[in-house]
């Protein structure tokens, strides 16, 4: 009996001594409602979902491109292709130089920002293809083209390279190829084709380069742009070679006066050879009245030659001329 109103009793006595629930005016933050900004994105990036945001805190530059956040953020940048927008915006975009998106690429990563750059290939990729697989973010049959080439910062005139995956086709403003690979890589002239373009930047990747020698390998970072909008440049690019070679307009620039020093030294030497005078006396060239060739000797081994008897009685005559007009010897 006893154990009966013991166990009766447990519910009401637990009940008796559990405090209400007060309600608060602040809500608790949990990992889904909380503000989510990595350290790696940039204050100024575009808008972006809390699952893009958690991939782009998983990037790492310098390591390869070819992971979860690159093909995200490939279809949140086709989410911007709007021509005529963009078009409006385009001069208020930031044009970064390329030593600060590989030196400080928290600084823009997911920013707009807009490039000038000189293009010296490319190539269509189609998701699903034998060089591109298929992500869920970036299906079957879904293209991007690749360019790379020279981007030239408005202040700086050293150029650097740059990759820029378009979603955009490219293929009217870039016209037709020098060449054509196997793999469907495109190739342009030694000028390359200058174009303008607003994009999303991604980051920095790094690769080895290899020159024809075999022999120069070389490892590098290069910054990576997502392109949503094209446009013709108003001036073709001219940089200088990331290789430090002389710009075109500094070759030119040298020919040209080496060009007008031939041209100076021949006209001086024309005129050099010219008659003096006029008339009869036109004939006769300038020749010294004494022996140049004696400069050279010492002064005891110089021919001595007597001055003209004629000029000597013609100073003399002057003189004494003048001496009878005025009366004085002022030879001043």
């Amino acid at each position: 009996m006893v154990l009966v109103m013991v166990v009766c009793a447990m519910p009401l006595q637990t009940g008796a001594v559990e405090p209400a629930t007060q309600p608060t005016t602040v809500p608790v933050e949990t990992p889904t409602t909380r503000p989510f900004m990595p350290d790696n994105i940039s204050e100024a990036a575009i808008e972006l979902t809390h699952r893009q945001k958690a991939a782009l805190s998983a990037v790492r530059d310098g390591q390869d491109w070819r992971e979860t956040a690159f093909f995200m953020m490939l279809a949140r940048t086709a989410e911007l292709v709007d021509p005529e927008a963009s078009a409006k915006e385009y001069s208020s975009l930031e044009s970064p130089a390329v030593g600060h998106l590989t030196d400080y690429p928290n600084r823009y990563r997911a920013q707009k920002i807009r490039v000038t750059m000189t293009v010296f290939k490319s190539r269509e990729l189609v998701s699903g293809s034998k060089y591109w697989d298929a992500r869920p973010d970036w299906p079957r049959g879904a293209k991007v083209w690749y360019m790379a080439g020279w981007h030239v910062s408005e202040d700086s005139t050293k150029a650097e390279d740059l990759v820029v995956y378009s979603v955009v086709d490219p293929t009217k403003l870039l016209g037709e190829p020098s060449g054509t690979t196997t793999s469907g890589e495109q190739f342009y002239s030694d000028r390359g084709r200058s174009l303008e373009l607003a994009g999303v930047y991604y980051k920095t990747f790094r690769q080895e380069t290899i020159r024809s020698n075999q022999s120069d390998r070389q490892v590098r970072d290069y910054p990576l742009v997502l392109a949503y909008y094209l446009k013709p440049a108003k001036t073709a690019a001219a940089p200088t070679s990331p290789t430090g070679g002389l710009s075109n307009t500094v070759i030119v620039a040298l020919v040209l006066l080496v060009i007008a020093l031939f041209i100076v030294r021949r006209q001086a030497k024309r005129v050099k050879s010219l008659p003096i005078g006029t008339g009869a006396a036109g004939t006769v060239k300038y020749t010294p009245l004494r022996n140049i060739e004696d400069d050279d000797l010492p002064p005891d081994e110089q021919s001595a030659e007597p001055v003209d008897p004629a000029l000597v009685d013609a100073v003399k005559a002057f003189e004494n001329k003048r001496k009878k007009a005025d009366g004085t010897d002022d030879k001043s």
